[in-house]
């Protein structure tokens, strides 16, 4: 403080009717005071840091920060649906939002951490009485990445999952995105509204499924300016099952590329390796070996055996039969389930694949000794789930 802005102090009191200190007396306290609010200062600046205060979203696997989300995404499920929740009650994050229900029992919460991220938990599958989880995973039909669907009466769902020719999704989880879609934008309005600008996508078993198509959806929706371009997308998917073909991947891993997405899955976890991957030729690119395989040995000096042209008729026929076969089992036993359940829903074109493959930054979890003293991976004593809850997938995070 200035000479003057003494004197001017001093004036004020005076005018005031209060004594006023000497000038002597003043400086003193003036350093004081100052010392005082640059300490201040400093202890403003760590607490800053602290929860409660804006971090932004970094890229890459933190295991901190999935430990710290896990118990919240064990809590979008019902306890009931678990046997009782077993991962420690959460800390620094609060339910803010839980979505209606769908059609197939999908759901997703809202939990907002102290500082000031979003997370967007969605919920896997379930076992409830009209068995229509399990429809949705079992409606493993592929359809292509981009287009509508009429979910019902008075509802189509546009989407766009990939700008990748002949990438192809798994429909029933593209459906229980359709589902929940509504809220879902309704919910980044309003959280970005109140100035968040940090998403963690969220999804566990089914929910991963329908997290990875969640991602895709969104960030589509960013790049076409439907959503602000200053949103931050991050996403954990776990114990996540295959959700399309090579294609797909692709596009998802390009989308995401930097760390943005991780896939985190037990080794022993049996859901990550569903849906099936059935390979055809007619799977490949465009440009093959297989469009002429007998000119493409040739090319390369291989001469086939004998018997060659009949197991080549019989391989390459092999897969397509089998899909064709597929395909009308889950006509014949899924899809009136479908149907009843959304009256008005109608079928998209479905793609004559059933190439799963994962996708995503893979995170593998290996299991220790402790972790088999918990789950001792027995088929004669275990349960179908032992290797796939939340809880196993917790005490692996923190062991890895």
């Amino acid at each position: 403080m200035t000479r003057g802005e003494v004197v001017q102090l001093c004036s004020c009191a005076w005018l005031n009717g209060t004594n006023c200190l000497s000038l002597s007396e003043t400086l003193p306290l003036m350093k004081t005071l100052t010392i005082t609010f640059l300490l201040a200062g400093i202890l403003f600046s760590f607490t800053a840091c602290k929860p409660g205060h804006n971090s932004e979203l970094k890229p890459g696997y933190d295991k901190d920060e999935l430990l710290h989300l896990l118990p919240a995404m064990e809590r979008t499920y019902d306890s009931a649906d678990l046997g009782g929740f077993k991962t420690p009650a959460p800390e620094n994050i609060s339910r803010v939002f839980r979505s209606s229900v769908s059609p197939f029992k999908n759901r997703f919460d809202i939990w907002l951490t102290t500082d000031r991220k979003a997370v967007i938990a969605i919920r896997g599958s379930i076992v409830d009485t009209g068995a229509m989880s399990f429809t949705a995973a079992f409606y493993c039909l592929m359809v292509p990445a981009t287009g509508k669907i009429k979910l019902s009466d008075s509802f189509t769902f546009e989407y766009k999952l990939a700008g990748t020719q002949d990438a192809g999704v798994h429909l029933g989880c593209l459906m229980g995105l359709g589902f929940i879609s509504r809220e879902l934008l309704e919910q980044v309005s309003l959280r970005y509204k109140e100035g968040i600008r940090d998403f963690i996508i969220l999804g566990h078993s089914q929910g991963s499924e329908i997290g990875y198509f969640a991602t895709s959806y969104l960030r589509y929706l960013q790049d076409d300016g439907k959503l602000p371009a200053d949103i931050r997308f991050k996403t954990y998917c776990i114990a996540a099952p295959k959700p399309g073909n090579l294609q797909y991947a692709y596009d998802y891993e390009k989308i995401t590329m930097g760390g943005w997405a991780m896939s985190v899955n037990n080794i022993l976890d049996w859901v990550p390796c569903i849906g099936f991957t059935l390979q055809s030729v007619e799977d490949f690119p465009k440009i093959n070996p297989f469009n002429d395989p007998k000119a493409f040995l040739k090319s390369i000096n291989y001469t086939p055996g004998k018997g060659f042209d009949e197991g080549l008729e019989q391989f390459s026929g092999l897969v397509p039969a089998i899909n064709e076969q597929l395909t009308q089992v889950i006509h014949r036993d899924v899809c009136p389930r479908v149907i009843r359940a959304n009256p008005g829903y109608a079928e998209p074109a479905v793609m004559k694949s059933f190439d799963y493959v994962r996708a995503g930054l893979n995170i593998p979890l290996f299991p220790d000794s402790s972790y088999y003293r918990l789950f001792p991976n027995n088929p004669a004593t275990s349960q179908v789930w032992e290797n796939h809850s939340v809880y196993p997938y917790y005490i692996l995070v923190k062991s890895n």
